[in-house]
C-alpha cells in the first residue's frame, strides 16, 4: 500500500527516478517497446496490499490526460473508481470527461455472449433461466471467466478506435493468472466451433504487445518482489504474454546518511530513518533483479498520509505522466 501514517509529500522525489530503462534490455529475448507503443489496454494486478486499484486509478488518471480513458472493474468494488470520484454508469464526478468507470461481471457477460448468438431475447432468456444450461456452464468452470477476456479483447479495440486507453483494475496476482490462462482450456474444451475460434483471437490479443498489457505492482520486499518475478515468468512463458512491467511501490526517499541515522535522537526516530533508509536500499535492490530479468521497472513514492482519495492519486498520476511509462503517449492504437 501507499498509505503510512505522518509526514509530507516531497515533490522532488521523482526527478530521474520514476523510471528505469538501462539495465536488462539486451537480457534474454526481451525487447523493449517504445514508449508510444503502450498497448490501448492495461490490466493492473499484484498481491493484496501492494496498492494495485491505487496504481490503476492513477494510471487511468494520468492516461486521461492523453485521451479518453476506461477505467474497467472487474468484482463490483470499484475501488479506484470510488477513490477517483468516478461513477460506473459513465457520469463523472468532479472529473473531467475523459475519464470514466465501467464494471464488468463474468455473469453479465455470460449473458450477454448468449444474447449474441441466440439474437431473439425471448428464447436467449428461456435458456439462461434453464436448468440444463445451468449445467453446460458448471461443466465448462473456465467459460465466463474466459469471455470475460473476450469482453476485454473487444474494449482494446473499441478504446483504440477512439485514440484512448482501458485500464483494468483486474484481481490479485493468482486470480489474474488463473484468469489469464482459461484460454487454452477452452481451446481443448472447444476443439472446433465458435467457441475455438474466440479461443484462439482472445490469445492472440493476450499475446500482442501493441494491444494487451500487463503491469504488476509490487512492494520493495524481499518476499513479494520474488513472487513478482515467479509471477512474471509465468505470464512470459506459460501465456506468452509480451508487455509486461512493474511498478515498485511505496518507495520512501532516505532523509539521512548510514552516518546520520547513528546521531538521531530520541531512539524512536531513530528507528524509523534507519526502517527508511532500509527499505530505500530494498527497493534498490528489487530495481536491479527485475532488470537483469528484462522487466522495466517504475517506482511510485511513499505518500506518508492517513488520508488516501483523489488528491493523493493525483500526485501519483503525475509521478507517472512524468515517467517514461506513459511520457509521449498520445493515444492508443488497434494494429
Amino acid at each position: 500500500m501507499l498509505i503510512a501514517g505522518g509526514g509530507g509529500y516531497d515533490s522532488g522525489w521523482d526527478r530521474g527516478r520514476a523510471g528505469s530503462n538501462s539495465a536488462g534490455d539486451d537480457s534474454g529475448d526481451f525487447v523493449a517497446l517504445s514508449i508510444t507503443e503502450m498497448p490501448p489496454l492495461i490490466f493492473v494486478t499484484g498481491k493484496g496490499g501492494t496498492g494495485k486499484s491505487v496504481v490503476a486509478g492513477a494510471l487511468a488518471l494520468a492516461l486521461s490526460r492523453r485521451g479518453r480513458t476506461v477505467l474497467a472493474d472487474l468484482d463490483h468494488r470499484l475501488t479506484a473508481a470510488r477513490l477517483l470520484g468516478v461513477t460506473p454508469d459513465g457520469s463523472p464526478a468532479g472529473t473531467a470527461q475523459k475519464l470514466e468507470a465501467l464494471s464488468l461481471s463474468r455473469r453479465a457477460e455470460l449473458e450477454a455472449f448468449i444474447g449474441r448468438i441466440v439474437p431473439l431475447k425471448a428464447i436467449s432468456r428461456r435458456m439462461l433461466r434453464s436448468h440444463t444450461f445451468g449445467y453446460v456452464t458448471a461443466a465448462l468452470p473456465g467459460l465466463e471467466a474466459f469471455l470475460m477476456l473476450e469482453r476485454l479483447r473487444l474494449l482494446a479495440d473499441e478504446v483504440a478506435r477512439r485514440s484512448g486507453f482501458a485500464v483494468v483494475d483486474g484481481p490479485a496476482s493468482g486470480g489474474a493468472v488463473e484468469l489469464l490462462s482459461v484460454t487454452q482450456g477452452v481451446r481443448d474444451l472447444a476443439p472446433t466451433g465458435t467457441l475455438n475460434r474466440l479461443a484462439r483471437t482472445v490469445g492472440e490479443f493476450l499475446g500482442n504487445r501493441r494491444r494487451f498489457g500487463v503491469l504488476l505492482t509490487v512492494r520493495p520486499e524481499q518476499l513479494a518482489v520474488r513472487e513478482t518475478l515467479e509471477t512474471a515468468s509465468l505470464l512470459r512463458g506459460l501465456l506468452a504474454i509480451d508487455y509486461i512491467k512493474v511498478v515498485l511501490n511505496g518507495v520512501p526517499e532516505p532523509l539521512f546518511s548510514a552516518a546520520e541515522c547513528v546521531k538521531i535522537r530520541p531512539a524512536a526516530h531513530r528507528r524509523l530513518a534507519r526502517q527508511r533508509q532500509a527499505t530505500f536500499e530494498l527497493a534498490a535492490q528489487a530495481r536491479r533483479q527485475f532488470e537483469r530479468a528484462g522487466i522495466e521497472v517504475f517506482e511510485l513514492p511513499m505518500l506518508y498520509t492517513s488520508i488516501f482519495a483523489r488528491e493523493q492519486l493525483q500526485t501519483l498520476a503525475g509521478v507517472l505522466q512524468r515517467s517514461q511509462l506513459i511520457e509521449g503517449v498520445t493515444g492508443g492504437s488497434c494494429q
